[in-house]
């Protein structure tokens, strides 16, 4: 298997501001979708999305450049159950933070990585006050909500009485994306990546100053890890460790052999995504499989700690809320996550493909 190449350069700006984050187990969960749906070909034993959905709680820590935003929520998750298929959800984000303390008052925004159902949540679980921020396209898109538009896909309630903003994005880039600097100290970003839907963003939080650490939120830029891992960047290694077959952070685990997953890979390939997005559940699917390949820019850095809404690989990772996420580093999350998503996979499937 070849050696990983050199990642490429994203020229983020130097800054010694950061935010605190806090990734919310929203207690939201589905089940029971086609694969074929979000994206293809299928691979053996992958064959329906079992998946939570994650929020992620921003605090802004610079005196200096205070702002009304300096508390905020990227996605909602879900609300209710939906019928076709299964969707789980044990309380909304507003109720999951009053529970441990955090005062919604204080929260000054809420981000919607997109439109869709299940990022959308409650917003009129929070005051007034909390603006409504969204990508750009989308008050185009929606002109009117439903009801008023009873075709709409989102519900108007969701800004009537508060402030919703639409980002402008400008020339200023990171890597391949149109990048924003939310509070102007290179804290917190949020990228363009349109594609799976009109206005989709995913954020980009400074974790660490020194050294430069970051966690980068993709809404559903991907579904699953299959569909940006392995690239020319983070190959498939000969020996995987952690082993992604064994329980996280395992003492002495055997080693596992790439090989047994190069066998499964459509392309039987060591440097490629194993799928691609499809499906009428993107608005643009050659946009979406555009943003992928950017994202895959980020995926590769080793200070950068890539999470996507629904990735259940990390469920038994990472620390939720209420305890913080920027230790992700120290604690070794990229190590222990990054190819967990292989256990998806039906390794014994290899003579079918």
């Amino acid at each position: 298997m070849p050696p990983p190449e050199p990642p490429p350069q994203l020229n983020i700006p130097a800054s010694q501001h950061t935010v605190d984050v806090s990734i919310i187990n929203t207690t939201s969960h589905v089940g029971h979708i086609p694969t074929a749906e979000f994206m293809r070909p299928t691979i053996p034993g992958y064959d329906y999305v079992q998946a939570p959905c994650y929020s992620f709680l921003i605090k802004h820590k610079n005196r200096n450049a205070a702002s009304k935003y300096d508390q905020m929520v990227f996605d909602l998750a879900w609300t209710a159950k939906e019928n076709g298929f299964t969707i789980e959800v044990e309380k909304d984000v507003a109720t999951i933070l009053k529970e441990n303390g955090d005062d919604l008052s204080k929260i000054g925004g809420i981000i919607w990585s997109h439109y869709h159902f299940d990022h959308t949540g409650d917003v009129s679980t929070f005051p007034a006050s909390t603006d409504l921020l969204v990508g750009p396209g989308f008050k185009a898109k929606f002109p009117a909500g439903y009801p008023t538009d009873p075709d709409a896909a989102v519900d108007e309630s969701a800004w009537k009485g508060r402030t919703l903003r639409e980002i402008d994005f400008g020339s200023f880039m990171i890597g391949p994306f149109r990048a924003f600097d939310f509070y102007g100290d290179g804290s917190f970003y949020l990228l363009d990546s349109p594609g799976h839907a009109v206005g989709h963003m995913c954020g980009l939080a400074r974790t660490s100053a020194d050294p430069p650490q970051f966690i980068m939120m993709g809404g559903d830029i991907a579904h699953h890890g299959g569909e940006f891992r392995p690239t020319k960047w983070l190959p498939l290694p000969e020996n995987i460790q952690p082993n992604p077959l064994e329980p996280p952070y395992a003492r002495n685990p055997p080693v596992c052999p790439g090989e047994i997953f190069e066998a499964i890979h459509p392309k039987h390939s060591s440097t490629e995504p194993f799928t691609d997005p499809v499906g009428p559940i993107h608005d643009d699917v050659q946009l979406v499989v555009d943003s992928r390949d950017k994202w895959e820019h980020f995926d590769a850095q080793e200070d950068i700690f890539a999470v996507i809404a629904h990735d259940m690989s990390l469920f038994d990772v990472v620390d939720f809320y209420p305890k913080m996420a920027n230790d992700w580093k120290a604690k070794g999350w990229d190590d222990q996550g990054r190819w967990r998503f292989l256990r998806d996979f039906d390794t014994s499937a290899k003579n079918k493909v």
